[in-house]
């Protein structure tokens, strides 16, 4: 019997030390510098290079149009985090470089520049309200306009925000993300 309850307990020692040991920091890289998209909270890097993707989406039911880019960041593990990036504008505008974009999500009836993103995975939740006021995160394209398909989009973000235990916290990053198709609604 002592055999046994020995065995158990090594297992369950062993079981989570190695769950422990597993934990995504956020700094994992692939050491893609063609792609990639970074961000930084109060000195930790988050990177996700793994797979990036940036498109332009217009929808005729709207006066927004927006850049969208998806990006992923490999894990320790093999598993795979992702974050949502948009850049929305008023669709009789131009995106234009040198432009700052305020934190928050277009709309039509406040078509103004705008930037965003959230992070949801199992280990990190990065989801903050829309609100410029609340949220004073500005992003900066840095590259010409991503014209064509096969343009480059690149672009830097510096800000602050306070959270739910109103804690104020600092944040800046950085993308660099390829034009692919468009998707047209």
């Amino acid at each position: 019997m002592k055999t046994i309850i020995k065995v158990i307990l090594l297992l369950t020692i062993s079981i989570t030390v190695f769950n422990c040991s597993d934990d995504d920091d956020g700094s994992t890289t692939t050491g893609n510098t063609n792609e990639y998209f970074k961000y930084t909270i109060d000195g930790v890097e988050r990177i996700f290079d793994y797979q990036v993707e940036g498109h332009l989406e217009t929808d005729t039911s709207t006066i927004i149009d927006r850049f969208e880019i998806n990006a992923s960041g490999q894990q320790p593990s093999g598993d795979l985090r992702r974050v949502g990036i948009n850049f929305s504008f008023d669709s009789s505008g131009a995106f234009l470089p040198n432009t700052v974009y305020n934190w928050g999500v277009a709309l039509d009836n406040t078509p103004t520049e705008k930037f965003y993103f959230g992070e949801t995975t199992s280990t990190n939740l990065f989801l903050l309200s829309s609100d410029f006021n609340a949220h004073p995160i500005i992003a900066t394209v840095t590259s010409v306009i991503p014209n064509a398909v096969g343009d480059y989009l690149e672009f830097t973000f510096v800000g602050s925000y306070t959270d739910d235990n109103n804690v104020s916290h600092s944040i800046s990053g950085e993308c660099r993300v390829q034009r692919d198709a468009n998707q047209d609604f």
